[in-house]
């Protein structure tokens, strides 16, 4: 893919998954800002000038052993989807990977609310040797539906990440640690330069609401979002530290995020949790939110 490609590319992506939340600024910029550490070529499959597929391929060299690739995001148009073209795909990225020294090969499938062809894909996947690594749970939400805002608990205070635009440490402190502390989390975090950078600095980064908990003036818990800037946001973390957990902070957090993602036009929000995550899939649930579909992480190891 060239940058010319993205505005014909992204209408394709959105298509094939219809719960991400992307945009046309976003696609440049990671573009234009390739993840340190690692090496990305999306990969297109185009037939008499127009995309009918797509894949993103992408190789961490940052000193992670072993050397791990991934193939990910892969598309395939409704008019190609009883073919091989997703098969061919994967076997593009693979070689890439692998000539480039991958020893870890990940890919992901999911089910069709979630990845609109995955079940097929699913099948290629499993049929080239890969084998189920995790699963996560898709939920969406229409906010029209939210339930009213709970009570503050005593001595919690909610604050925008906007208020933090100097300085924003103590997030990212209570953002490493809660992920850390996620079922199913890599064993890798960004420093802080590079979470200024790939998070905090990301255009789909919805600061205003985004939101720290204080607990008598302490940092305690962050909800984080994503969002296109019109009618969908997309959860991408809310944790709480071990020491404040069983206090309903993040319930109440992820609640408020929502209600002022109403307030703003926002009618949709989506979520993703590990299937061990028992106590924010029993928030999630609390807020209505509704399964999608499940996508599963496929592992094959060349070596070792």
């Amino acid at each position: 893919m060239e940058r010319a490609d993205i505005p014909r590319v992204l209408p394709l992506v959105r298509a094939g998954h219809p719960c991400r939340v992307l945009t046309e600024e976003a696609m440049r910029w990671r573009f234009d800002h390739p993840s340190p550490g690692s090496s990305e070529t999306a990969l297109l499959a185009v037939e008499d000038g127009a995309v009918v597929g797509f894949l993103r391929s992408v190789l961490r060299h940052d000193g992670s052993n072993p050397r791990s690739g991934r193939s990910s995001l892969t598309t395939v148009a409704a008019s190609h989807r009883g073919t091989d073209l997703g098969a061919r795909l994967l076997d593009a990225s693979e070689h890439r990977l692998t000539e480039a020294g991958a020893e870890v090969l990940r890919t992901e499938a999911a089910e069709e609310g979630v990845q609109v062809g995955g079940e097929v894909f699913r099948r290629v996947v499993l049929d080239r040797g890969y084998t189920p690594e995790e699963s996560h749970r898709v939920l969406g939400l229409d906010l029209s539906v939210l339930p009213d805002p709970p009570d503050a608990p005593e001595g919690v205070e909610l604050r925008p990440f906007t208020d933090y635009a100097d300085d924003p440490r103590a997030i990212y402190e209570v953002d490493r640690l809660t992920t850390l502390d996620e079922p199913g989390a890599d064993s890798w975090f960004p420093d802080y330069g590079g979470w200024r950078r790939e998070m905090w600095g990301h255009p789909l980064a919805a600061l205003d609401l985004c939101l720290l908990v204080l607990v008598e003036g302490v940092p305690a818990a962050v909800t984080c979002y994503g969002s296109d800037g019109a009618a969908r946001v997309e959860s991408s973390m809310t944790g709480t530290l071990r020491e404040f957990r069983g206090r309903g902070l993040a319930g109440y957090a992820k609640t408020m995020a929502l209600h002022r993602a109403r307030e703003r036009g926002v009618r949709y929000a989506y979520t993703g949790n590990h299937e061990d995550n028992a106590p924010m899939l029993a928030i999630n649930n609390r807020l209505g939110y509704a399964p999608v579909g499940s996508e599963t992480v496929y592992v094959k190891r060349l070596r070792g």
